[in-house]
């Protein structure tokens, strides 16, 4: 259920900046997701998620509503290890304002950890919905089945 919260997540948060911080037509965004197979269970978690967030970091709205002015550059040994999807989406969401500077570098801490290169976004939303999850208090959100990435010779934990 976790990745597809991470999902429903990212899709209010770019809601929520493209409309500069307004928590407008939610009930359509609802439909559409609805439309798209979310459940209403893994819908309400996940807008649940989000409010408590805007709620306890004042700092988030602002900088969803405001244009970042700083970017992060990755190192040749990160672009490496992580594929471009997998980059992209990791700055897709401090770009939103999900991941601050210090989640964002233990996301890339881990994955230069956790198996062979590259590491793919599958791979980084797992990571990312273990950090982010963890980190707001609700490590419950993002129970997967499985933390393992396989390797040529086998999987590793």
């Amino acid at each position: 259920m976790g990745d597809r919260v991470l999902e429903i997540v990212v899709l209010l948060m770019t809601h929520i900046k493209e409309s500069r911080g307004l928590l407008e037509n939610l009930e359509d965004i609802s439909d559409s997701l609805r439309s798209q197979g979310f459940t209403d269970n893994e819908i309400t978690t996940a807008y649940s998620w989000v409010l408590d967030q805007l709620q306890t970091d004042s700092q988030l709205l602002h900088t969803i509503s405001q244009p970042s002015n700083s970017y992060r550059v990755f190192s040749e040994k990160e672009r490496q290890h992580f594929d471009k999807d997998a980059l992209g989406y990791i700055m897709q969401l401090r770009h939103l304002g999900l991941l601050n500077l210090s989640q964002l570098e233990t996301v890339l801490e881990r994955g230069a950890l956790v198996g062979p290169a590259p590491i793919n976004i599958d791979h980084i939303k797992i990571l990312v919905g273990t950090v982010l999850f963890r980190d707001s208090g609700r490590p419950e959100l993002f129970r997967q089945s499985s933390y393992i990435f396989n390797d040529d010779e086998g999987s590793i934990n």
